[in-house]
């Protein structure tokens, strides 16, 4: 081997230093790697997000990103249309007159008799539709939660036609008792409130009729009561033109007199009225309900103080007023009250045996409690159609009679009443006893 001259050789010196060179070299660019790829995510991180894309979308309109899903924009509900609350024309016209029955009845307490008082006063000759407003007012007040109350219609002159409804509402028998149909028969009025009040003094009391206590009696039947089934009429009967609210109304009063006159059907005005039969509209209400109301030819053609059936069956609100009871209710008999000549009319030439039977059932029931004297009413004809009780055996074949009160020229004056009243205070409870049934 070929020695050297003792000395190291200089390559070999400076390798370590190279190696050591190298070694920081590569830890440099490590490190700085790195770097720029943390930068770098960094930067991707800011940039790539759901609200970045999403606002630039909205600022470009096209620019998004494929990665990432734009917050949709929501869409605007829709405002429900507002359903328009129904006119009650009835209402409108009763306020546009004035009608009591639009007041605040509160105001009227004043009025009510004290404690112990008859609230319904037979001492007057004249009793108004405004009364007996007043009257079930204060009835419903002294006693309260036995009796309910509807207005079933308004009339032409913007008067309301009330209901009343006694018993229990849920029994499967109801009966209707309509009074006053007929104008100048208005005292007719003043024996439903007096039967009314009857009535609530005794529930009170827990009278007894027969064996039964009027609680019990009551309690399988239901009476629909209409007081005043033609208040327009009434108020023309007791106190002529005047007593009318709506120009209509005397426009049409004064072309019946007119008519009447030049037929030799009437004399001086004041006369006139107080015989006066129809509604508002010259309509007699007791030919207007359909049951040979196409034949008719007894009465005039056109508005008069009595006789015209009107441009329809069952043109007049009065008419549909006591239909609505009998098409709500489950009702076996109809009694309408009249005047005069405390007699009852029934029979009507029925040929359904069963239905006659019924009728005289309660004819004799009536007879018997009342006194009055029965007498057999023809089948309707071309010469008298078109009445209520006709229209109700005849043709929806319930239980119905007329009874025709006091023995006296129309209108009955008030000091016949007392016997009016004597003879029909107890018609309400017979016809509880009657038709009362335990369910």
């Amino acid at each position: 081997m070929k020695k050297t001259n003792g000395k190291t050789p200089i390559l070999l010196k400076i390798v370590p230093f190279l190696i050591m060179a190298a070694a920081i070299v590569f830890l440099y660019h490590t490190v700085s790697i790195g770097e720029q790829s943390e930068t770098s995510s960094e930067v991707q991180s800011d940039e790539v997000t759901v609200d970045s894309v999403t606002s630039l979308a909205g600022d470009l309109g096209s620019q998004t990103q494929a990665d990432a899903t734009p917050t949709p924009t929501p869409k605007p509900k829709s405002t429900p249309t507002p359903t328009p609350t129904p006119v009650d024309e009835d209402l409108l016209l009763r306020q546009s007159v004035d009608d009591i029955s639009t007041h605040d009845l509160a105001g009227y307490l004043s009025e009510m008799p004290a404690e112990g008082e008859d609230i319904v006063s037979t001492a007057t000759e004249v009793y108004t539709y405004e009364q007996m407003v007043k009257d079930i007012y204060f009835l419903s007040q002294r006693y309260p939660d036995l009796f309910d109350t509807n207005i079933l219609a308004t009339t032409v002159d913007g008067r309301a036609i009330y209901e009343i409804i006694i018993g229990n509402q849920r029994s499967s028998h109801h009966v209707l008792i309509q009074y006053s149909i007929h104008a100048r028969e208005y005292i007719n009025t003043l024996l439903a409130m007096c039967q009314l009040e009857d009535y609530l003094k005794n529930m009170t009391a827990g009278a007894s009729y027969g064996d039964k206590t009027y609680p019990d009696l009551f309690s399988g039947i239901c009476i629909h009561l209409i007081p005043n089934s033609n208040p327009d009429g009434i108020a023309i009967s007791q106190f002529g033109e005047a007593g009318l609210r709506t120009q209509g109304a005397k426009d049409t009063l004064k072309a019946c007199y007119e008519f009447d006159q030049a037929s030799g059907r009437a004399t001086d005005f004041e006369t006139y009225c107080r015989r006066f039969k129809a509604n508002a509209n010259g309509v007699d209400l007791n030919k207007n309900f359909d049951v040979g109301w196409d034949i008719y030819a007894g009465g005039p053609t056109q508005p008069s103080y009595e006789g015209y059936h009107g441009t329809a069956p069952e043109s007049e609100a009065e008419t549909k007023a006591i239909l609505s009871v009998t098409d709500t209710y489950p009702v076996i008999a109809v009694i309408s009250y009249h005047s005069e000549g405390d007699v009852i009319f029934w029979n009507y030439e029925l040929e359904d045996e069963q239905l006659l039977a019924f009728d005289q059932q309660l004819a004799d029931n009536l007879a018997q409690i009342t006194g009055y004297t029965k007498r057999i009413s023809k089948k309707y004809n071309a010469s008298l159609s078109g009445g209520c009780s006709d229209y109700y055996v005849w043709v929806e074949g319930r239980i119905a009679l007329t009874i025709e009160t006091g023995e006296d020229t129309c209108p009955i004056r008030i000091n016949v009443f007392p016997n009016i009243w004597r003879d029909n205070q107890f018609v309400l409870p017979m016809l509880a006893s009657l038709y009362g049934v335990t369910e």
